[in-house]
């Protein structure tokens, strides 16, 4: 699965007759979306993390004023600096230790080998992971606006930010 509200999930499941084995959802420093992911959890379906450092590339279109840059949040600073790492890694490690599988964009061989590296070496502690766990922003990068159905009103119809399913307006 990929995307998903629990309002959605909620819906959704009971329908299935292979349960999903793992839900593609957005994850990073500045948006842990802890509430979907401990019900994916306990609905023992894996949550795989799109955008573990941030995006720091994407397109213009899901870009605003008030959005965070994970690897600029002083809690990922420090841990990077603690650890002589990129603050990237250190959104790896943080992703990796919080029991999902983040899936950053990689082009480069450097990049695959210290992705990798960062899911099993120098592990944070403790303290740095609830220090990054306390800086969450819920700050969505990936807003989805070129998904929108006629009718809905923005973005953060997509979103259930309310609790409820938005349905299309006639």
């Amino acid at each position: 699965m990929s995307n998903m509200t629990i309002p959605k999930l909620r819906a959704v499941l009971p329908l299935c007759r292979v349960k999903p084995a793992a839900i593609e959802m957005e994850l990073h420093p500045s948006f842990q979306q802890r509430e979907l992911f401990q019900y994916c959890m306990e609905q023992q379906i894996q949550p795989i993390g799109f955008c573990p450092i941030g995006s720091p590339s994407r397109p213009e279109r899901d870009r605003t004023a008030e959005d965070v840059v994970d690897t600029q949040l002083p809690s990922v600073q420090r841990a990077a600096e603690a650890h002589h790492d990129h603050p990237a890694v250190t959104c790896l490690k943080w992703a990796v230790q919080n029991g999902q599988i983040p899936i950053p964009f990689s082009v480069k061989p450097p990049q695959y080998e210290s992705n990798l590296r960062a899911s099993f070496a120098d592990p944070l502690t403790e303290e740095e992971m609830e220090e990054i766990n306390a800086d969450d922003r819920n700050c969505r990068l990936v807003k989805g606006q070129v998904f929108l159905w006629p009718g809905a009103d923005d973005w953060r119809d997509l979103w259930d930010t309310d609790g409820q399913i938005v349905k299309g307006r006639e």
